[in-house]
């Protein structure tokens, strides 16, 4: 599955155990986040200030 800024966060852990790998490495943990189902890549970073571009680079290559 390739990642896109659009990708639901959910459906992006669901596609690989390294992704919550990439994740953890920002300090973010979703695995335990209630908007892990809704929210989508693009929104995660933005509300985290980090670069969108780099994150879907990180986790595509997770």
């Amino acid at each position: 599955m390739k990642i896109t800024e659009k990708t639901r966060l959910h459906d992006a852990i669901k596609s690989s155990p390294n992704v919550l790998k990439v994740l953890e490495k920002y300090g973010l943990d979703c695995a335990g986040c209630k908007g892990a189902a809704e929210e989508t890549i693009e929104k995660l970073a933005v509300n985290n200030g980090l670069d969108v571009k780099t994150l879907i680079k990180e986790l595509n290559r997770s």
